[in-house]
């Protein structure tokens, strides 16, 4: 009985294709500018997205005209043995790989936020996507063929996880809505101290976070060995976060 009550602790995973938010992510892609500093990239690499719906997004003054169009894109695309072949191949290699990593990365997520795994969400839908753009929702965040999933996973569910327990938190130290979105990113950081031993490639964030994530780091590091509540280290970056020069 003990095992099954453990078991039952893991929240489960399903992995689905969702043309409606695979829609979305294609018009975002293209009309969207990314919000971070990306180290000069401003628009969204498609990666395995057909390239022609760049030329539709540069014909088109608006979303709403451009969405109509690039589904009968999409419709296209989705009924060749290509893009078929892939989502098949994709999700069951990203079924078998947290099969492989998905307990032990959930249980270095509950560690590290110093949330329990009983309060973290009792599913998470995973949908495949051929962009290299992968958002995520209140329970539910996209993957692609071009990471490991145990990295997107745990570097989504992290996202989702350290909202629903500390946005709040944030705002009331201070932060702003832009701060927590940067403070989100900036956090992965610790996932290469945590998950290491899990993840086939070190989360490598966003180029404008690059120094702040190593003080961020070194702060968590020290943390580490006091064993205090996440929180206090939270209170730490919080003040870097609001200082300037950063």
């Amino acid at each position: 009985m003990k095992n099954a009550s453990k078991k039952n602790l893991f929240p489960k995973i399903t992995l689905e294709f969702n043309k409606d938010w695979e829609l979305k992510n294609w018009v975002d892609s293209c009309v969207k500018n990314i919000s971070y500093d990306a180290g000069g990239h401003k628009k969204w690499d498609l990666g395995g997205i057909p390239q022609e719906i760049e030329l539709l997004a540069e014909k088109t003054d608006s979303e709403e005209k451009i969405l109509p169009k690039i589904e009968k894109v999409l419709d296209k695309f989705l009924k060749t043995p290509k893009a078929t072949h892939i989502i098949k191949d994709i999700s069951a290699r990203a079924e078998k790989r947290w099969g492989e990593a998905g307990k032990e990365c959930l249980l270095g997520l509950s560690k590290m936020l110093d949330i329990p795994l009983k309060e973290f969400e009792k599913e998470y839908r995973a949908y495949f996507t051929f962009g290299k753009r992968i958002p995520f929702g209140k329970n539910s965040f996209m993957f692609n063929q071009f990471s490991d999933f145990p990295n997107t996973a745990s570097h989504e569910i992290m996202h989702i996880e350290f909202l629903k327990r500390y946005s709040g938190y944030c705002n009331e130290k201070g932060l702003g809505e832009k701060q927590v979105g940067d403070l989100k990113e900036i956090l992965t950081v610790l996932l290469n101290e945590d998950l290491s031993e899990f993840l086939y490639l070190p989360d490598r964030g966003y180029y404008g976070h690059k120094e702040i994530r190593q003080k961020v780091l070194q702060l968590y590091k020290k943390h580490k060995k006091t064993k205090q509540n996440f929180t206090l280290f939270l209170d730490k970056v919080i003040e870097l976060i609001k200082t300037p020069a950063h």
